[in-house]
C-alpha cells in the first residue's frame, strides 16, 4: 500500500514509517534481521495517514518519533475511521456493488485494487490498536550515526497536515514519504497544492540521486518535476474551470486528462483532484 525505509546508521536502525496492516510493520521488522542482523532500534512517522503509521503497535516498546502536529491527527483521525469501520461493518460490499455495475474495463480494473486495499485494511481492523508518537520534533533533527548521517525534515502542509522527509546527504538517497507519489495520481483531499509546489521545489533542490516516493516505484529528481508539472496543470486547468463555469464540478468528468499523465496509476483520482481543486475555489 506504501514504501518504507530502512537504514542503518551503524549504531541504530531507522524505520522510516511503519506501513499498514501490522503484519506489513511485523514483516519490516523481519527484514532488519535479516539485512543488518540487528533489530530496528528507533521508528519515525512520515504523517498520520494510516497507511504510513498503521504498524506502529509492533514497534510500541521503541522510541517513535514524529511532529506534534502527526502524532495530534494520528490519534484523532485512527479513532474516526475505526469509529467509522465499527458504524459501517458493510462499507467494503458498497465498493463491491461498484465493481459489479461498472461497464468501463479499466474502470474495473482501478476499484477491483481499490478494494484490495479496503479489504486488507477491514482484515486487519481487529487486532488494530493506535500508538502514537512517543517522541516529537519541531525542527530539523539530525541523526550522526558511525555509518551515516540522516536528517529528518519537516516541509510543512503539502500532502498532509506536516509532512516529513528523511534525507541521507552521504549516500545522497531522499525518503520523500507521500509528498512524492511516482508515476501514480495523488491524493491532494488533506493537502495544501500551492504549499505543496512549493515543498516539491525545496525537495529538487536537494542533490539526491536515489528519492523513495511513498506510493510508487524507486525515482530520481525527474519524478519531483512530473509531479510539480501535474500540480501546474491541476491548478491552472481548475481556476479557468471555475472561472468560465461555476456549475457543479461534475462537469470535469468530460474533461481529456493530458497524455503524459494518462499511464500513471489510479486515474480516477485525476477527476477527483480537479473537483476538490474547483470546491476549494468556490468555497473561497
Amino acid at each position: 500500500m506504501a514504501n518504507a525505509g530502512l537504514v542503518d546508521l551503524g549504531e541504530q536502525i531507522l524505520l522510516f514509517d511503519t506501513m499498514y496492516p501490522p503484519q506489513a510493520a511485523r514483516s519490516l521488522r523481519d527484514a532488519a534481521l535479516h539485512l543488518f542482523g540487528r533489530p530496528i532500534s528507533l521508528v519515525i512517522n512520515s504523517h498520520f495517514h494510516l497507511d504510513h503509521v498503521g504498524g506502529n503497535q509492533v514497534f510500541a516498546d521503541l522510541p517513535i518519533l514524529s511532529t506534534v502536529t502527526t502524532r495530534n491527527l494520528m490519534l484523532e483521525r485512527t479513532q474516526q475511521f475505526l469509529s467509522f469501520a465499527k458504524a459501517n461493518p458493510g462499507y467494503p460490499a458498497i465498493l463491491q456493488k461498484a465493481i459489479e455495475e461498472e461497464s468501463d474495463e479499466s474502470k474495473r480494473e482501478e476499484l477491483t485494487l481499490q478494494l484490495g486495499d479496503i479489504l486488507a485494511m477491514d482484515a486487519a481492523l481487529a487486532e488494530l490498536v493506535p500508538v502514537p508518537a512517543s517522541m516529537t520534533f519541531g525542527g530539523l533533527f539530525t541523526f550522526h550515526g558511525s555509518q551515516r548521517t540522516a536528517a529528518l525534515i519537516p516541509m510543512g502542509n503539502g500532502h498532509s497536515a506536516c509532512d516529513t522527509v528523511l534525507y541521507l546527504p552521504d549516500d545522497q538517497v531522499l525518503f520523500a514519504a507521500d509528498l512524492l507519489f511516482a508515476h501514480n495520481h495523488p491524493s491532494i483531499k488533506d493537502g495544501n497544492v500551492p504549499e505543496w509546489l512549493r515543498i516539491l521545489g525545496k525537495m529538487d533542490s536537494y542533490p539526491a540521486q536515489v528519492i523513495i516516493p511513498g506510493h510508487g516505484p524507486v525515482s530520481d529528481q525527474q519524478a519531483i518535476l512530473d509531479l510539480h508539472d501535474y500540480f501546474t496543470h491541476l491548478l491552472h486547468t481548475a481556476k479557468q474551470t471555475e472561472t468560465t463555469e461555476r456549475e457543479a464540478a461534475d462537469s470535469l468528468e468530460s474533461l481529456p486528462m493530458p497524455k503524459q499523465f494518462e499511464t500513471w496509476s489510479l486515474p480516477d483520482q485525476y477527476t477527483a483532484n480537479l473537483q476538490h481543486l474547483v470546491r476549494l475555489q468556490q468555497l473561497s
